[in-house]
C-alpha cells in the first residue's frame, strides 16, 4: 500500500510539473503551453527600442511584459505603453513621441484604473495571446453584394491613420503581431472575429490606463 501511495504520488508530481505555467497573483494562473510563441522576433520596432533602451520583447527579463505600440502613419511617430510584471510588482509606462518642432520621446509613469493584474486579465479574456497578424485573416476579410452583372466583391482600404503592434513575453513565450485601423475593418468586415478582438484590445489601451 505505501508502495502505491508513494507510485501515486510520483506520478501527480509529474503531471504538474508537465505544462509551464505564470501566475498572476490574486487574478488568475497562465498555463502558458497552449500559447503560440514566434520562433523569431520580427518586430517592426526594433530602432524605436533601442533609442528608449529598452531590451527586445523575446529578450525581457520579465515573467509578464505586454508592449503596446501606435504608429501615426501621417506623422510617423509612435506611441508605447508597456505592462511589466516584476517579481510580484506591476510597473506601466508610456513612451511618447513627438516630431515637432524636433524629434523627441516622453516618458509617464502610468496607472491602471482597477489595477494592472485585472487589466491584464481583461487583455487575456479578448484573446491578446492568441490573434493572428491582420495579414493573416485577409483569406476571411471577404464581403460580397449582387449586381445586374452577378456576385461582386466589396473591398475597402485605407491610406492613413494608425498602425498597431501588439509584443508580449509571458513565460518562455513571446509573441509579435500587428494590425491597422481596426475600427475600420471590424465595422466593414463585421463577421471577423478576431477584427472585433483588436478593437477591444485598443480600447483598453486608450481608456483603462492614466498617466500619473
Amino acid at each position: 500500500m505505501k508502495k502505491l501511495l508513494l507510485l501515486l504520488i510520483v506520478m501527480f508530481l509529474h503531471c504538474e510539473n508537465s505544462f509551464s505555467q505564470v501566475e498572476i497573483r490574486g487574478v488568475t494562473t497562465i498555463v502558458t503551453d497552449g500559447i503560440p510563441s514566434d520562433s523569431v522576433n520580427l518586430s517592426p520596432n526594433k530602432e524605436f527600442e533601442k533609442r528608449i533602451e529598452l531590451k527586445p520583447i523575446d529578450k525581457s527579463d520579465n515573467k509578464i511584459e505586454i508592449r503596446f505600440y501606435k504608429h501615426e502613419e501621417l506623422s510617423s511617430t509612435k506611441d508605447l505603453k508597456v505592462l511589466e510584471l516584476k517579481g510580484d510588482s506591476w510597473k506601466g509606462t508610456q513612451y511618447s513621441e513627438t516630431n515637432y518642432p524636433k524629434v523627441k520621446i516622453k516618458k509617464f509613469d502610468l496607472v491602471a484604473q482597477y489595477g494592472f493584474a485585472e487589466l491584464v486579465k481583461m487583455l487575456l479574456q479578448n484573446n491578446l495571446a492568441s490573434l493572428p497578424s491582420q495579414k493573416e485573416l485577409e483569406p476571411k476579410m471577404k464581403k460580397y453584394v449582387d449586381t445586374i452583372r452577378g456576385r461582386a466583391e466589396q473591398k475597402i482600404q485605407t491610406t492613413d491613420g494608425q498602425s498597431y503592434t501588439v509584443e508580449f513575453k509571458i513565460g518562455d513565450k513571446y509573441r509579435v503581431y500587428t494590425f491597422n485601423n481596426p475600427d475600420t475593418y471590424s465595422s466593414f468586415y463585421d463577421d471577423v472575429q478576431e477584427l472585433k478582438d483588436y478593437v477591444v484590445i485598443k480600447n483598453i489601451f486608450e481608456t483603462e490606463l492614466k498617466r500619473k
